[in-house]
């Protein structure tokens, strides 16, 4: 078969980390047993080594290497996110990489939720029809960031999280290593697939290796008594860093002569080094901190005799340290949470796992430590966890199977072309309102009702305009008798179109010839009543000839549940939507003001009332972009927007909640605005820091320009007087001097001017 693996985290590029060894060691697998695999690196981060030196080392072991192109065209509008780099950006990367690929299985990982687009395209029937989804569960964004008491402090794990819940809920099947996860998730109220396996993760192979072998043959445990402790896992919180130094603590005086301490795993930013070692001095036992080794290299440290290994996380899924440390019989005592209890057999549980607090742990290796030379057994496996590699096979040869019977089935029947109702809002612009008539009589979709609201103009042109629209029968026009603003004039053309769907439109934005087309493909595969774009923005009379000549790129999240509380992750007014869904949940809203942001208003209200929201991950409509400088004095009305969006989410909320929701917003946007102005002034500190720099630069030659002269004028003053003195009775040698002279003023003239234009 021919498969895709999607990751954000690979061995090589990134030293060590569960996810990437996972995926690495599942497409190795996967490779060795001659399937044609491409490994996708779905970030630009490089901690060693280049794209090439890993495309070659995965080369040779059958593996194809594809990386992510970061430069799209036309440029993306950022996502408004503080800290973290734009997640909705990198999925929309992802998509464009994978949607007219002919992938018989592409596999994704739930962290960080970069599938999330090309999962939803796919089931709204836009790309990828004969291609199977699988997703693993193996660090959800909210799991990780709360067990490691990582405060919420930015909208990107919320973003994350809605983008991991839509991809696991949209793929076909979910595996996890651990029965564990799978039950987190429920909890969670994730939605699952109606396929879940649990498959433990696979031992990679060393990369560049020529062998086919796995890691290391394992070693059996020597006499050697244990008297080196190993913290073995990143140095957070979350893998009971703090645990492993109060334990230390409470030992002081009771650990065998010899004991010493090593701390095996990549810093992190909250508990650098130096913190660390002073953290260490208390104990009075030899100490180090190995935070640079990648996975091999850490597992041939701790094979070495009189090591053992300490795993005292408090919150793991099925953690790649104990069952490495089980491959390779390194004896290890471990904390029992999450999955890791499930890697164990029931003979060794009792034996290396302790519950994650400091005394349990303090007592567990004084046990261990102070047994006799070899009595300690590393621990046994759970029994068939041998066999991960074979039944990760098998569910690929299910697939296979499953995608021969499909392809010799009949194709489905083509899908229904529902009448669409485009209700096109217009006041005063008759040139914009014909462009874009214009656009729609282009529509690759045949069933279209043209409703062109007007919402009381005046305008002797915009009126004509109107009598010629209804005279040709180009479209119905329904006249507003003075102007009722938006919501209520959208309404209004809701009630009187006859279509199963509601396409909304403003009469100065162009829709693409296929907008209609995918949108009712979109709503009938899809399920959703409410459906929105991204959108292609452009300035001036008319759009370029091509996309990438956009001048932006908007796109948006569609199911943006909470996040909607903050901003509008929904999308654009130019939406699509079901007809009856729309009126029985009562339209858009209206308070009879000249309001903006309707759309947000309106797509958080549909959410609130239950209604499934979508986004079609593609660009279907031009938006014409007002000049830079009049974007509209509306706009600056965030406040308002924001409490308008609130209404929706405070009707479903406690009353006790209410204020905190108002507090996340502001505290929000704040944090917002002084990310933006932090931003705008380190841009202007570095254009200061060139400016600088290039005067430096500048003096530094002048400088050395005047020192030339200077020597210059010195020479002249010491030829001269010879120079005369030796020809004064001489026309010829007067001549001579003279021609010194103008030779050496030249010079310095150029110098000077040189000075000058630099």
């Amino acid at each position: 078969m021919r498969i895709c693996i999607a990751t954000p985290d690979i061995i090589g590029p990134v030293r060590n980390g569960g996810v990437g060894t996972a995926c690495t060691a599942l497409a190795q697998a996967l490779a060795a047993a001659g399937h044609a695999v491409t490994l996708f690196y779905t970030s630009t981060y490089f901690e060693q080594g280049d794209r090439e030196r890993w495309r070659a080392d995965y080369a040779r072991m059958g593996i194809r290497l594809l990386y992510l192109d970061p430069a799209p065209r036309p440029p993306l509008h950022r996502a408004p996110t503080v800290q973290d780099e734009d997640n909705l950006a990198r999925a929309y990367h992802v998509y464009e990489a994978l949607k007219h690929s002919d992938y018989d299985v592409i596999h994704f990982v739930d962290y960080i939720g970069l599938g999330y687009f090309t999962a939803l395209a796919r089931a709204q029937g836009l790309c990828l029809p004969r291609t199977r989804l699988v997703v693993t569960a193996h660090s959800p964004t909210l799991w990780s960031r709360l067990s490691n008491n990582s405060v919420l402090d930015d909208i990107s794990p919320l973003l994350r999280d809605r983008m991991e819940r839509g991809l696991i809920a949209l793929c076909d099947m979910v595996i996890s290593p651990s029965a564990y996860m799978l039950r987190w998730l429920r909890d969670q109220g994730f939605a699952l697939p109606e396929r879940q396996r649990v498959l433990p993760n696979l031992m990679p192979r060393r990369l560049g290796a020529p062998e086919p072998g796995i890691l290391a043959e394992p070693v059996e445990a020597g006499a050697a008594p244990l008297r080196e402790i190993v913290f073995f896992g990143r140095l957070e919180p979350r893998k009971g860093l703090l645990v492993f130094f109060d334990a230390l603590d409470r030992l002081r005086g009771r650990l065998p002569a010899g004991a010493s301490v090593t701390l095996l795993g990549k810093l992190g930013p909250d508990y650098p080094r130096a913190v660390l070692e002073r953290r260490a001095a208390r104990w009075g036992l030899p100490f180090q901190i190995l935070d640079g080794l990648d996975t091999f290299a850490a597992l041939d440290h701790l094979r070495q005799p009189g090591r053992l290994a300490v795993l005292a996380a408090l919150s793991d899924n099925s953690p790649y340290t104990v069952l490495e440390c089980l491959h390779h019989r390194i004896p290890f005592i471990a904390s029992d949470v999450g999955g890791v209890a499930e890697l164990l057999a029931p003979q060794s549980q009792a034996e290396v796992l302790f519950d994650p607090v400091p005394a349990a742990l303090a007592e567990r290796l004084v046990t261990v430590l102070g047994a006799a030379p070899g009595a300690f057994v590393p621990a046994l496996p759970r029994p068939g966890l041998e066999q991960a590699e074979q039944r990760m096979l098998a569910l690929h040869e299910e697939l296979a199977a499953e995608l021969a019977a499909e392809a010799a089935r009949l194709p489905p029947p083509p899908p229904r072309q529902p009448l669409v109702s485009v209700v096109i809002l217009h006041h005063e612009r008759p040139a914009e309102l014909e462009q874009a008539l214009v656009a729609l009589a282009r529509q690759s979709h045949p069933r279209l009702e043209l409703l062109v609201v007007d919402n009381g103009s005046r305008d002797p042109v915009a009126l004509a305009c109107l009598v010629a629209l209804e005279a040709e029968g180009r479209a119905r026009v329904l006249r507003l008798p003075e102007n009722l603003y938006e919501p209520e004039a959208r309404n209004i053309g809701a009630r009187a179109a006859r279509g199963e769907y509601l396409l909304f439109m403003d009469d100065d934005n162009l829709p693409k010839p296929r907008e209609v087309e995918l949108f009712c493909r979109a709503a009938q595969a899809g399920g959703a009543d409410v459906l929105t774009c991204f959108a292609d923005h452009f300035q001036g009379a008319a759009p370029p000839e091509e996309d990438s000549g956009a001048a932006k790129r908007f796109l948006a999240l569609g199911d943006a549940g909470p996040v909607g509380l903050i901003f509008n992750a929904y999308g654009d007014l130019n939406c699509f939507v079901r007809r009856d869904r729309f009126l029985a949940i009562g339209g858009f809203v209206q308070d009879r003001r000249f309001n903006h942001a309707e759309d947000w208003r309106f797509f958080a209200h549909a959410w609130a009332q239950g209604l499934r929201i979508q986004v079609v991950p593609e660009a279907l409509f031009w938006y014409r972009a007002p000049p830079p400088g009049q974007e509209g004095w509306r706009r600056r009305d965030r406040p308002g927007a924001l409490m308008r969006a609130a209404e929706a989410y405070l009707a479903v909320a406690p009353a006790s909640l209410r204020p905190f929701l108002h507090l996340a917003q502001g505290l929000f946007w704040k944090a917002l605005s002084e990310a933006a102005e932090t931003r705008r002034r380190g841009a202007e500190l570095e254009r200061l820091r060139q400016e600088n720099a290039t005067l430096r630069a500048k003096e530094e030659r002048l400088s050395l320009e005047n020192e030339n002269l200077r020597k210059n004028y010195t020479a002249l003053s010491g030829i001269l007087p010879a120079l005369l003195r030796d020809g004064a009775g001489d026309a010829e040698a007067r001549e001579r001097i003279l021609r010194h002279v103008r030779l050496i003023g030249d010079k310095c003239r150029d110098s000077d001017a040189g000075g000058t234009s630099s």
